[in-house]
């Protein structure tokens, strides 16, 4: 009968190759998988043994205790320690043992919006993956994660995204999980394979294989017997009959007093010691403890491994061991097993047991004072999870919180907020908004006025109908208390004023709004001022509110300033370079640009370095800095992607739209703008930018398809917001369509703006120049050359003044055509060739076509041409515009002694003496 390591020859293979690939640099994500029993833990260890060479390799372990009675991200920081990698994480804010029946603490939940929460999480993560990367650096990093299938929704995060990074750095991770698994880790350990992960999936023993480890005498009935199941079969060898039998074969060789330690090591859990047991069983001294867990590793029941710090420590041999052993403990044994252990850990003193203590108490008994300790320790980790950004493992741990405490217990309704809060940061709506009323419903039950409101506040920023209308019910429900605090009562309002505005009762949400901000700045309460500043910037959506929306720009920035909340203040500083440019104010652009990237440097949140790409990607594109913009635009996609942030993912889709709209160029737009587009909701501002995707991607027929669906909803309500967004998008299927009717409407909404010489656009998207251009292409489709030539003489004023180079080519252009049609064919060849100038300085291939193919056009259609040639006459239509040949030669990028032959030309064939003479006469030529 052989003892040594049996089968898993191809696995062996696989994981031995990863082994080598590590230690030259590339590293992998392996799992192994398998029912209980199936032997992944021994092949792991087998394979390292093997292949991990202690002078190349550094192997460090993870566990992930069942239950999830573990802090966030446990696994990895107990591997990174013992790779000597320490990292400081902030404790949870109340962990002090409390004992059965103390009365839980105010756990403070702040009100962080998910974006907010997702950045936070990211950073997080990406801490733990750069000390991973670092230690990886130094030396070859093999990290064996046991039991993924128990590991908090964090650690499976962080596997995430290091599946995708380390494929160019020393690390391998390889992880065992049981399957089944539970659901939700269970699509976790999935969705690896998309990110790179390979998956091991062990089968049982053959019956040749269990022959090589019984012998072929009992081969055969072995196999019957076990089904192959490695665990079986090596304990089947040594103890005949069931696991039943097994365990209790192990257990015979113990005391009673012995087999007493071994319940209370199943009931209290791994990993143990002597320290941690002893308090659980105080009728035994801790030297009667020690030798019976001795006893119990010599019996085949625990396995030992000694630690350089922490002495020897026990584990079950396999969990199934564990299982059968709590098996056999009565309840009561069992409910005092359970009390015994949560009151030793509350002495420990260790908060990070916060969640083990609470999952002993809730398994001691439904006695008040043990469902309170229960609540206690679940809400203290809770708030471990939060501070550590673990917002999933935080929503579970309250729902524990809040299924131990009943309807008369005055600490539900908080229990239950905190709940709704952690399901709001980690996008769970419904849910969120389900506790948020259960919350209600206590806080009205036990008089506690002041919880109503804090329900109310809980969901922001969400905007589908259910949402809108609950919330809408719960801030009522928080106004109609008489003695709410006035600073409480205007964020209160704020709120509603913002889910009003979502029902489309645009009015009504003013007027809220409005009320909300009065009422904040007569208490000087800097939140709520900020909450009812964020609402009425919602509802601003003329142009005549640009004043307002610069003061509320600046009460944001120095609101936030006081509260320390650099997301805020970069909302303010938006909402301040929206405001500059439309008037015009570059000089109140910038300084807001700078305020965002100072914030940006100064803060840890990846969500303010989004900002800040944002609002310079917008600046670049409108100069012309089309590099920079795609660079930028390609950083804030990366981060948005690690956040999971499909809004902000979008906005990279709209700048793409519009650097290809400008340029002339669909290769700006990527394949994944038309699946996110594809999925997106309906909605005019959706539909708008998909219908103007289709006519920058050349594709014509399917744009005016598009373009017939949204014509309907003309024209759009100005009460919303993205009005004016719309309607951008529809100028060039305007133009497509020649739609005259349609053209004159949405002139008319869009010439509110005239008055305003600045440029329209989104800080987090784009700006593309001066309304005028825009009511200059329109009044010339609706049939107004007139109007359109002065409104294109103005938007190419304007737009100089911008500094918005590619929206000059483009009114050049349009003005150019302007000319032709009327017969200023001088005019129109003038303006043409600028424009050819400065797109093929800004590299605009679609508007240097056009702008070359008029001048063509122009060229044949003039009578009195001469002998001058293409380039000449170029050349000779800005000498009149009064251009030095160095200008000349910059604009047309050729030398400056180029230039001076082809003057020298043009004078000699027209006869001019000089320039002076050729710039009065040309208007006769």
């Amino acid at each position: 009968m052989a003892s040594e390591f049996i089968g898993r020859a191809s696995e062996l293979a696989v994981l031995a190759q990863r082994i080598e690939a590590t230690a030259r640099g590339c590293g992998s994500v392996v799992l192994l998988a398998g029912p209980a029993g199936i032997g992944k833990s021994t092949l792991a260890a087998e394979a390292l043994r093997r292949h991990a060479d202690r002078e190349r390799v550094t192997v460090v372990r993870g566990h992930c205790p069942r239950d999830t009675v573990a802090p966030p991200l446990w696994p990895w920081q107990h591997a990174l320690r013992v790779a000597g990698v320490t990292l400081a994480f902030p404790g949870p804010q109340s962990a002090e043992p409390t004992g059965a029946g103390a009365v839980a603490p105010q756990h403070q939940w702040s009100v962080t919006e998910p974006a907010d929460a997702a950045a936070a999480r990211f950073l997080e993560l990406a801490r733990m993956s750069e000390a991973l990367a670092g230690a990886a650096a130094e030396r070859a990093l093999v990290v064996l994660l046991e039991d993924l299938h128990w590991a908090d929704t964090a650690s499976l995060d962080l596997l995430r995204q290091l599946t995708s990074e380390v494929t160019y750095r020393g690390l391998l991770v390889v992880g065992t999980f049981r399957e089944p698994a539970p659901e939700e880790p269970a699509g976790a350990l999935a969705e690896l394979g998309r990110y790179g992960a390979e998956t091991l999936r062990l089968a049982p023993f053959t019956p040749a294989e269990v022959a090589q480890c019984v012998g072929e005498a009992d081969a055969a009935q072995f196999y019957r017997r076990t089904g192959g199941l490695p665990l079986l079969v090596s304990a089947l060898r040594t103890h005949a009959g069931s696991l039943c039998t097994v365990v209790s074969g192990l257990l015979t060789g113990l005391t009673t007093e012995q087999r007493l330690v071994v319940r209370a090591a199943a009931v209290l859990g791994e990993p143990l010691d002597t320290d941690l047991l002893t308090p659980v069983l105080p009728q035994l001294e801790a030297t009667a403890v020690s030798r019976a867990l001795e006893a119990a590793w010599h019996a085949g029941i625990l396995t030992a491994e000694n630690g350089a710090d922490t002495g020897r420590t026990y584990r079950f041999t396999h969990d199934l061991v564990r299982e059968e052993v709590l098996g056999r403990t009565t309840p009561p044994a069992s409910r005092a097993l359970h009390q015994a252990a949560a009151r030793a850990l509350e002495q420990a003193g260790d908060p990070g047991e916060a969640a083990r203590i609470a999952a002993h108490w809730r398994h001691s008994g439904t006695e008040p004072a043990h469902r309170a300790a229960a609540a206690h320790w679940s809400r203290t980790a809770a708030d471990l999870a939060r501070e550590r950004h673990a917002y999933a493992d935080a929503v579970r741990h309250l729902a524990d919180a809040a299924a131990v405490l009943d309807a008369a217990d005055p600490q539900r309704a908080s229990a239950l907020i905190d709940l709704a809060r952690a399901e709001y940061l980690v996008g769970d709506y419904d849910a969120s908004l389900r506790h948020c009323d259960e919350a209600c419903d206590a806080a009205k039950a036990k008089r506690r006025p002041a919880l109503l409101a804090e329900a109310a506040l809980v969901v922001q920023g969400v905007t589908y109908p259910h949402a809108s209308q609950a919330i809408t019910r719960l801030c009522k429900t928080a106004l109609a208390v008489e003695d709410l605090e006035d600073a409480v009562r205007a964020r209160v309002l704020a709120q509603l004023a913002t889910v009003s505005a979502d029902l489309g009762s645009l009015e009504e949400a003013a007027e809220q709004a409005h009320a909300a901000l009065e009422l904040a700045e007569a208490t000087g309460d800097a939140r709520a001022e900020l909450d009812a500043a964020r609402a009425l910037q919602m509802v601003l959506a003329h142009p005549d509110d640009t004043a307002e929306r610069l003061r509320l720009g600046e009460l944001a920035v120095s609101g936030a300033e006081r509260l320390g909340d650099p997301l805020v203040a970069v909302l303010g500083h938006q909402w301040r370079v929206q405001a500059g440019y439309l008037l015009g104010r570059l000089d109140l652009v910038d300084d807001a640009i700078r305020g965002i990237e100072a914030i940006a440097d100064r803060s840890s949140l990846p969500l303010t370095r989004w900002h800040q790409l944002r609002v310079t990607a917008a600046r670049a594109a409108q100069e012309g800095r089309f590099a920079d913009a795609r660079r930028c635009n390609a950083d804030a996609t990366e981060l948005a992607r690690a956040s999971a942030d499909q809004y902000a993912i979008t906005m990279s889709y709209v700048l793409q739209q519009q650097l290809a709209l400008v340029r002339g160029d669909a290769a700006e737009l990527c394949e994944e703008m038309w699946r996110d587009l594809d999925r997106a909701p309906e909605n005019p501002l959706i539909q708008s930018m998909r219908a103007r995707a289709l006519f920058v991607a050349g594709r014509p027929d399917e744009a005016r398809d598009a373009y017939e669906r949204l014509r309907p909803l003309l024209p759009i309500p100005t009460a919303n917001p993205t009005w004016p967004a719309v309607l951008l998008n529809l100028v060039d299927l305007i133009e497509l369509a020649g739609d005259a009717s349609v053209a004159r409407l949405v002139y008319d909404q869009l010439a509110v703006f005239r008055p305003y010489p600045g440029a329209l656009g989104t800080p987090t998207a784009y700006f593309s120049g001066t309304v005028s251009r825009e009511l200059g292409r329109l009044a010339l489709t609706a049939g107004r050359p007139a109007q359109a030539e002065e409104l294109l003489r103005e938007a190419l004023i304007r737009n100089r003044a911008l500094g918005a180079r590619p929206y000059v080519a483009l009114t050049c252009l349009n003005l150019a055509t302007v000319e032709r049609d009327k017969g200023a064919l001088a005019d129109a060849a003038a303006l043409a060739g600028e424009a050819v100038a400065i797109a093929d300085r800004l590299d605009l291939p679609g508007p240097s076509a056009a702008a070359a193919r008029l001048l063509d056009e122009i060229a044949a259609r003039r009578d009195d041409t001469g002998p001058l040639t293409p380039r000449e006459r170029q050349i000779a239509e800005l000498v009149v515009r009064a251009r030095t040949n160095r200008q000349i030669a910059d604009d047309l990028i050729i030398s400056e002694r180029t230039v001076e032959s082809h003057v020298r030309s043009i004078l000699a064939k027209l006869g001019y003496a000089n320039r002076t003479e050729m710039t009065a006469r040309w208007a006769d030529h």
